[in-house]
């Protein structure tokens, strides 16, 4: 089999010391998303859409998790660019990895994908710190 033009990834990874579960129930509540730092006036629209400020403008958000196989994946657009993001949480002795996968929008050059994605592990550190602070 033949693969065309694979898209350019950025691939972003957080390990914590705390229930598998817990880091899910986090992520899924996007309203938990602000304590990163980055986005901000999070409201939930439906059952599977949020919308959020974010430094690039207006976002919605759709979440597309599955519990039991422990997938955050979303949908995040921003003006006329649209995210794919697959989020896994993995089991990891006795915490787990979160991995984000981004694949690069067809709108985007390789460098402002590269540089949209600076700022999420500013992101990650704040998310760090809450999920710290909560029992």
């Amino acid at each position: 089999m033949k693969y065309d033009n694979p898209l350019d990834a950025i691939v972003k990874v957080m390990t914590r010391n705390r229930p598998p579960e817990d880091v899910f129930d986090f992520f899924q509540n996007v309203k938990n998303w602000e304590s990163g730092g980055i986005i901000t006036s999070v409201s939930k629209v439906d059952n599977d859409w949020w919308t959020c400020s974010t430094p690039a403008g207006e976002a919605k958000i759709k979440s597309i998790p599955d519990k039991e196989s422990l997938i955050l994946d979303h949908i995040f657009i921003v003006g006329d660019v649209t995210w794919n993001v697959y989020v896994r949480i993995l089991a990891n002795n006795k915490g787990p990895t979160t991995v984000w996968t981004f694949l690069k929008p067809d709108s985007l050059t390789l460098r402002q994908f590269q540089e949209q994605l600076k700022g999420f592990d500013l992101e990650i550190e704040g998310w760090k710190r809450s999920l710290e602070n909560s029992t």
